[in-house]
């Protein structure tokens, strides 16, 4: 679906993106550590029934995969899988305003590999891996100027485990996600820019800091 686009009932979406990081300092504590790592995403929504005075609001089924291999510092490999329901509305006037709500069950899996837990520590790999059940929020935003097709974004999701984990543990995922689309000469090339934070958090603190995640990306997107 195109960036200026809005989602229409009982029509099927899917959005698949597979992304290759190379980190600068991808891990300071493990020597074994490569700088490359990897990103696999699968997106589906269904809008299945509007409401509203001018049917403005959708109600769609959603599911979504997210998959992390040498996601910097502690982490290994990560995997979520979130199934649930997705509310869409689209405000317009001179420019326009999408706003998403997306609330689902989801399962999340992790494993960490770090020297510095072992030889320090102690700790072995059934005491840093995680795997659970939990909740996953979205919350996005775009408000898209009419008149030069110039797009900002705003997005904030939170997955929050607490069931299924072991005695006394959780996770906790945090992302803050900001963009800009900017046409060039028209809407068929674009131009986007995101900055994303992520901070995960779980009730074993090995390293002394939070577990953070910074990310600056520029794209090119051309629509044939």
């Amino acid at each position: 679906m195109r960036y200026n686009n809005t989602y229409q009932l009982d029509t099927n979406y899917f959005r698949v993106r597979g992304t290759y990081y190379y980190e600068l300092d991808s891990e300071k504590y493990d020597e074994d550590r490569f700088r490359n790592s990897a990103d696999l995403k699968f997106n589906y929504q269904r809008p299945f029934a509007s409401f509203g005075e001018e049917q403005e609001y959708l109600l769609s089924f959603h599911g979504r995969y997210e998959g992390h291999y040498n996601s910097q510092q502690l982490e290994e490999f990560e995997q979520l899988v979130v199934a649930g329901l997705a509310l869409n509305t689209h405000f317009t006037d001179v420019n326009h305003y999408d706003l998403g709500l997306t609330l689902g069950l989801a399962y999340s899996e992790e494993e960490k590999d770090d020297d510095w837990p072992r030889e320090e520590m102690g700790h072995g790999e059934d005491v840093l891996n995680r795997a659970g059940f939990g909740y996953f929020f979205e919350w996005s935003n775009a408000y898209t100027f009419a008149h030069t097709g110039v797009q900002l974004i705003a997005k904030l999701s939170r997955y929050d485990g607490n069931w299924s984990y072991d005695k006394g543990q959780f996770y906790t995922v945090d992302r803050l996600t900001f963009g800009a689309v900017i046409p060039l000469a028209d809407e068929n090339n674009l131009l986007h820019f995101t900055s994303q934070y992520i901070d995960r958090d779980y009730e074993l603190d090995l390293l002394g800091f939070k577990d953070t995640l910074y990310r600056v990306a520029v794209e090119y997107v051309h629509y044939f």
